[in-house]
Formats: C-alpha cells, sequence, structure tokens
C-alpha cells in the first residue's frame, strides 16, 4: 500500500530577544507563506517565540501549553490546514520547559515535546529536563508517516534518534537555537542520525543575527536535500515515504542486526556524570 509523499516547511527566522509579539508576527507571516507554497507540516526553530534568552526573563514569558499562544496557532493551523511545530518556553508546575507544541491541521493540541538533555552550559538559564520522547502520525491527503522531535543538543546523544527510531518514526524533526550548522563535525553528526536510523532528518535554525541558519533536511541515505543560508527563508523538503519502504526493506542499518541482549550497560547509571550543578527532573517517589 502506498505511503505517498509528504511536503516539510521550516520557517528559519531570528527570534528577537524579549520581542515576543514581533516573533509572533513573524513566525505567523513565514508560517503563511509556507503553507502558500505547499507545505502540510511547518516547523519553527528552538524557543523562538521569546529568543531564547533563558533566566527570569523566559520565565515571565512563558506560559502553558494550552495556553493564549498555543490557541493563536491552532486558530491557524486550523485555518491552513497545516501541521505546526512551534518552539516556545513553558511554563509547567512552576517550571520552564524548552517546548515544541505539535498542533493538528483541525487546531487540535497533539501533544508537547519537552527537550530531555539539558547540558550544563544551559543549567544556569533555568530550564527543567524533559522525560520523554512521544511521536505523532501525521495524516495528510498526500501521504501518512509518524514524526518524532530531538530538540537542539538532544541530537547529541544518539540513544535520542535511537528511541525515536525504535517508535517507528519516518521523519525526525531538529529544531535548533545555535551555530553550529556551519561545522562539519556537527553536519556529519545529523547525517549520521539520519543514515544509521533509516529516517529523514528536518533541522531548522535561528537566522542571523541571532544564530546562523543553515537548516537542512537529510534523507535517509544521509544526503543533505536542500539548505539554507544565513538570512531569513523558507527550508523546503517532500519525503518520499514509498523510497523510504523500500530503503528499509534492503537495509542492514535502523532495526536490521541490532543485539539489544547484549546492551544492558547503555541503561545502568554507574558511570554516568552529571555536574553538580544539573538541572534534572525531580526524582517522583511512588505513594504507599
Amino acid at each position: 500500500m502506498s505511503r505517498g509523499r509528504i511536503a516539510l516547511g521550516g520557517i528559519q527566522f531570528a527570534g528577537l530577544r524579549e520581542e515576543k509579539t514581533k516573533n509572533i508576527e513573524t513566525a505567523t507571516r513565514m508560517i503563511r507563506e509556507a503553507a502558500g507554497r505547499g507545505a502540510q507540516i511547518i516547523m519553527t526553530p528552538e524557543v523562538v517565540l521569546t529568543g531564547y534568552v533563558g533566566g527570569e526573563a523566559e520565565r515571565r514569558m512563558a506560559e502553558p501549553i494550552p495556553g493564549p499562544t498555543t490557541e493563536l496557532f491552532a486558530s491557524l493551523a486550523k485555518e491552513l490546514d497545516a501541521y505546526l511545530l512551534v518552539g516556545m518556553s513553558e511554563l509547567l508546575d512552576g517550571e520552564i520547559h524548552n517546548a515544541m507544541a505539535v498542533l493538528s491541521r483541525d487546531g487540535s493540541l497533539m501533544g508537547v515535546m519537552r527537550k530531555v538533555h539539558i547540558n550544563k552550559y544551559e543549567t544556569a538559564y533555568g530550564w527543567r529536563n524533559g522525560s520523554e520522547f512521544p511521536v505523532w502520525q501525521f495524516a495528510t491527503e498526500t501521504g501518512t508517516m509518524t514524526g518524532g522531535i530531538m530538540i537542539c543538543y538532544d541530537r547529541e546523544v544518539p540513544e535520542s534518534a535511537r528511541v525515536l527510531m525504535l517508535k517507528d518514526v519516518d521523519v525526525i524533526f531538529n529544531p535548533l537555537a545555535c551555530r553550529c550548522p556551519k561545522d562539519e563535525i556537527h553536519r556529519c553528526l545529523l547525517r549520521t542520525r539520519a543514515f544509521e536510523n533509516e529516517v529523514y532528518v528536518f533541522m531548522v535554525n535561528h537566522a542571523e543575527p541571532s544564530q546562523n541558519g543553515h537548516s537542512f533536511a537529510v534523507d535517509f541515505n544521509g544526503y543533505i536535500r536542500s539548505e539554507l543560508d544565513e538570512a531569513e527563508g523558507l527550508l523546503w523538503c517532500e519525503v518520499d515515504l514509498d523510497a523510504l519502504e523500500r530503503h528499509r526493506a534492503q537495509g542492514i542499518y535502523g532495526k536490521h542486526h541490532r543485539r539489544p541482549e547484549l546492551y544492558a550497560s547503555l541503561c545502568d547509571p554507574a558511570g554516568q556524570i552529571h555536574p553538580d550543578n544539573a538541572n534534572l527532573p525531580p526524582v517522583r517517589t511512588r505513594s504507599a
């Protein structure tokens, strides 16, 4: 049975620091442009609506999901008949999360991805770790697929992509706010995540002057299919889900030839390093 094709659109723009209203206006304009060009799933960069400032300023701008901002973009998703993945700061139980709100074509909130890996350079900004890698089904008139998200530094930990692969994702979305995309090692890293897991990877970064752009899309062979420069722009990639299925049927990567019975040490906390100031999720104890 044919799975078809789906058009992905990434809106690369500079999230202005503490200019939430202007950033929402820019995101809205560019989402409309992407939908007008036929994009069926549209993603923003990481925490783009607040400019990714962190600290108390970020806390003041953070809001619950669902909330006023997600309601605004939910209405836009319904109007445009497009899925939206929106990078924002979420206020949850008094803590701020680096979050991606996932909105359906009908304007409903499908779920939230909260950045799982907060590294030691980010802890001072006060972000709280997420604790799961959810996946969602995306269905359009032209194709169906499963997608998941790893936010910025999540991609540096190979288990992130591996978990998503084991959950049968076809596309891994990777919103960024960093200057890594021009570094060859980081470009190779994302290409490898796609190749070794037999998935598409769709990365969208902030433009200059916030970061340095160079958003790009990688196919399941690890080849870069499209790329932007440093300026504001629209990243476009059509994913061929039937070609992906054929590739997996003939492949030796992804789920092929794994030996999970030998990998128990990967989940053993012994030897794990967490700095003293690591902003880890609170330990939840089961009540008697």
